[in-house]
């Protein structure tokens, strides 16, 4: 009897097939989420650090204004009105620090009398060494430095410089005195209790704070009523405080300032439906009256109105109740909203170059984007809108910018573009060569012209450590500031308060609304604090003053992006009616952002069917989908700050494509004026960006440093790059290898020609300074170890065919006793000995020099190894032929210079 064969039931294949459909389904869902986080629901970055899996956004400040203007509603029209009028205001008051504490010179911390703080608490938040000194005109002894002090936040580290005043302690300056209405501003971080005085001139003004002040930053910002008052003085009477961003400003009625545009501008044109008048037609036809000037105005703009500045009216012919009777006119009132301020009047002048005096700067770096999308206008405007509305109102440097492949050098040559070693690993030098030419740092120069600066990045394009952002334990610290034996004490105020608050509803009943008080430090807390120490004082003294006011340093891990965003949403809320710089990077690196599946999504919804034949190229309409969001909120706070119409936008966003040269896209955004498309400069580099944009809000520029962009057509530009000479830096590195031996182990001596010799770093102390330009070598001070040593020198190297050797090396070699017999000198990358040298030449030609004694900074780690592996080897070979008298053992020392 044959067998049947068995047959699987309907049920059994569905099963089946579903398993196989689910697993697949899992697979393809964990692949996603591996590369594509899943958004959070809620807003809460505490509930979601550190999670690859969560991609919160912090609310636009855009939704947060307009959840403020449905509240506004339900106000009457009247209280509408009254409150769009004081932002209108507002808008056009500006707050310029004509003094600023931390960068004028003329302050002196002066102690008449000292009186101890009621309660002198430790300071906990971190505390690094800051630049400013003040000294005492009455005791010369006495001085003391500022203080950057670090707030640690949930995500990132804020940094801002001041100092410390105790007990009957004062600080003075000298400010100046200009016409209109000055504010002296200033933040106070107080560490006990107590009362300060200030005195503006004749005008004192004073204040006392009690414990719930303590550990907490407070803004202040108090007219000076004394209009000849000439000096200040800030005296603690019984506090102990940081005084911070202290300033003198000057209230200026210049928020909407004219821009000024030349008619010869390589890049700008003046917007028509801006334009008021025309100051040199007004000067030859000598209008009589301001009020005939005040018609022709009106009937400018009512014609030339364009479609996106026409605002929305909130009230019109709105007649007040219970008030006194008014002209009919006066009462059809068109309030504009300040949201649509988007550009400023503009008077047409015949000057040479365009400014537009009272702007904010805002510098965007992005990350790293796809140019077959930038350049792609329909992909473009439906992946990244923001980015494409920004590109369309602003002049395009199409990859035509030069910049490095290093994100961070990049950051930093925006503020410094004037050294060529802003990579490098030699800290010290960076320091002294940044912080002794301060008129080449882009922060300082704008600071002089009242500029408040924000660098808003991770630690490291500052050179700090990355732990000084790692703040999510520290922070949970903070308001611990009581000592033990008054925290009783403090309690039982709590309780008192508590008892004496009126109390209804279910309050009366269950006690829902009780204070609670956190409790005092323990040893635990003190570890985090020194663990965190440890961390933020790396390398702090090799860390340049890079000049900002503030630093806003933020946790570069999976969230960077949103909280960079947050950083500067929050920033600019406290900031919108100064003029202010904001330095903001958004990195490229793939760990900092990942797109959410939403980004995902839209890739998709935007390729189309073609999104199956190009994965790679989801990937990147994804990223650039993320960085448009982020760039989107950006503008979103410039608008919701009203701050619009007098901000510039510039956004730097290097090319993805492969090749030797690294080029990036400039996208440069003047409200109000109309930009030049098709612009064909080439090579130019980020100074040029940077010159650029100082010229067009106002601040001079030295000869030198002329705006060469605005003046020459391209090809001049191009000619011009190639005739001028390089700028060399002046600072040489000085290498020594020293292999000691048993033989000719005397010292000798480095002789600078003039220059001082600076930041000497061994790896064994072998060395001592016998004066500025004298270095001793004890070569044989530690047996049978490798040494390796440095130093710098600034040297001015000479451009002529011809320059003499000790002129080129910046010094000579000497020994203190003659007869002696020199140790094995070695040359440079070749080796080249020391015998195979004619020193008695009195002059080699440069390219003789440079290719004997000179090693290029990129392969000095490989020369350095090169002397090592050469010096081994001799020894090796040495050993088996010790009965040689001319392979004697002998100290070997390679020699080589690095110009930086």
């Amino acid at each position: 009897m044959p067998l049947r064969s068995s047959r699987l039931s309907k049920w059994s294949i569905y099963i089946i097939l579903s398993s196989i459909f689910l697993a697949i389904s899992v697979l393809i869902f964990l692949i996603i989420i591996y590369f594509y986080p899943i958004p959070a629901v809620t807003n809460n970055f505490q509930h979601a650090q550190f999670s690859r899996f969560i991609s919160p956004w912090p609310m636009s400040a855009l939704d947060q204004e307009l959840i403020e203007r449905r509240r506004l509603k339900r106000y009457a029209k009247g209280e509408q009105l009254r409150r769009m009028e004081k932002q209108l205001q507002r808008m056009e008051l500006l707050n310029i620090p004509i003094y600023d504490l931390f960068l004028d010179a003329n302050a002196e911390v002066y102690i008449p009398r000292f009186v101890n703080s009621q309660d002198i608490s430790s300071f906990l938040w971190p505390i690094l060494p800051g630049r400013k000194i003040f000294s005492n005109s009455n005791n010369s002894n006495f001085y003391r430095k500022s203080s950057n002090i670090i707030f640690p936040y949930s995500h990132w580290a804020q940094l801002s410089e001041g100092i410390i005043l105790q007990g009957g302690e004062e600080v003075k300056a000298t400010i100046p005195l200009v016409k209109g209405r000055r504010a002296f501003a200033f933040n106070l971080f107080l560490l006990s209790p107590g009362s300060i005085r200030i005195n503006l001139g004749q005008y004192v003004w004073s204040k006392s704070f009690t414990d719930d002040d303590v550990q907490k930053k407070l803004h202040f910002s108090i007219p000076i009523n004394d209009s000849t008052a000439t000096s200040i003085k800030v005296a603690s009477i019984s506090s102990s405080f940081y005084l911070l961003n202290a300033n003198v400003n000057h209230i200026e009625h210049t928020g909407r300032s004219s821009i000024h545009i030349s008619a010869t501008s390589n890049f700008w044109t003046a917007n028509k439906d801006y334009l008021i008048s025309n100051q040199k037609s007004v000067e030859e036809n000598d209008i009589e009256t301001n009020d005939q000037e005040d018609l022709e105005e009106e009937k400018l703009l009512e014609e030339g109105k364009p479609e996106e500045a026409k605002f929305d009216e909130l009230v019109t012919n709105q007649k007040p109740v219970n008030g006194p009777k008014k002209d009919p006119k006066k009462n059809d009132q068109t309030i504009q909203d300040p949201l649509n301020q988007i550009a400023n009047q503009q008077i047409i002048t015949n000057d040479l170059y365009t400014t537009a005096f009272g702007y904010n700067i805002v510098f965007l770096q992005l990350p790293k984007l796809s140019g077959n999308i930038l350049q792609n206008k329909k992909l473009l405007s439906k992946s990244a809108p923001n980015i494409f509305k920004l590109m369309e109102q602003s002049v395009i440097f199409n990859n035509s910018i030069e910049i490095s492949e290093n994100v961070s050098e990049n950051f930093r040559k925006f503020i410094y573009s004037n050294t060529p070693q802003l990579n490098s690993e030699n800290l010290p030098i960076i320091k002294e060569e940044i912080n002794e030419n301060k008129n080449n740092n882009t922060y300082y120069l704008l600071r002089k012209y009242g500029y408040n600066i924000v660098g808003i990045t991770y630690p490291e394009s500052y050179f700090y450590s990355r732990g000084i952002s790692e703040t999510s334990d520290f922070s949970s610290l903070y308001g611990k500031w009581l000592e033990k034996n008054d925290w009783n004490f403090a309690s039982k105020n709590i309780k008192i308060d508590d008892r004496n608050l009126p109390v209804t509803g279910l309050d009366a009943i269950f006690k829902t609304g009780s204070k609670g008080i956190s409790p005092p430090l323990n040893s635990k807390d003190f570890s985090i604090i020194s663990n965190y120490l440890a961390q933020t004082s790396k390398n702090i003294g090799n860390i340049p003053d890079w000049g900002a006011n503030e630093y806003i340093l933020v946790n570069n891990k999976d969230l960077y992006v949103p909280r960079v965003v947050e950083a500067f949403q929050n920033w600019s809320k406290e900031n919108q009616q100064s003029r202010f710089l904001s330095h903001i990077l958004l990195d490229s690196e793939l760990n900092i952002f990942h797109p959410s599946i939403k980004e995902l999504g839209k890739a998709i919804a935007t390729l189309g069917f073609s999104s199956i034949l190009s994965p790679f190229e989801v990937n990147n309409v994804a990223n650039i989908t993320f960085i448009d969001k982020a760039v989107g909120q950006i503008l979103d706070t410039i608008k919701a700050r009203k701050i619009e119409n007098r901000t510039i936008i510039f956004a730097l966003i290097p090319s993805d494509k492969n090749g030797k040269s690294h080029s990036a896209t400039g996208v440069f955004k003047i409200p109000g004026l109309v930009p030049k498309k098709n612009i064909e400069f080439n090579k130019i580099n980020i100074e040029d960006i940077v010159l650029n944009i100082l010229t067009n809000v106002g601040i001079p520029l030295e000869k030198t440093n002329t705006n060469i962009l605005e003046n020459l057509k391209n090809e001049e530009y191009i000619s011009y790059k190639e005739k001028k000479n390089k700028i060399l830096n002046n600072y040489m590195k000085y290498t020594l290898v020293i292999k000691p031996d048993e033989n000719n182990c005397s010292s000798f001596i480095w002789n600078s020609q003039q220059e001082q010799i600076t930041n000497i770093q061994s790896n064994y102390p072998i060395h001592q300074l016998l004066s500025d330009n004298q270095l001793e070598i004890f070569p044989c001070a530690i047996k049978g170890k490798y040494i390796y040593l440095n130093w710098f020198q600034r040297q001015n190297i000479s451009q002529n065919s011809n320059s003499y050797l000790d002129n080129y090396l910046g010094g000579f070699f000497q020994y203190k006793k003659d007869g002696i017999l020199l140790p094995n000198f070695y040359f440079g990358k070749r080796l080249i000995p020391f015998d195979n040298i004619a020193f008695y030449f009195d002059s080699l030609k440069k390219e003789e020099i440079e290719s004997i004694f000179t090693i290029e900074e990129k392969y000095l780690k490989k020369g350095i190894k090169n002397f090592h592996d050469n010096f081994q080897a001799s020894d090796v070979f040495e050993s088996k032929n010790v009965d040689e008298q001319e392979l004697s053992k002998k100290t070997k020392i390679g020699f080589s210079i690095t110009p930086l």
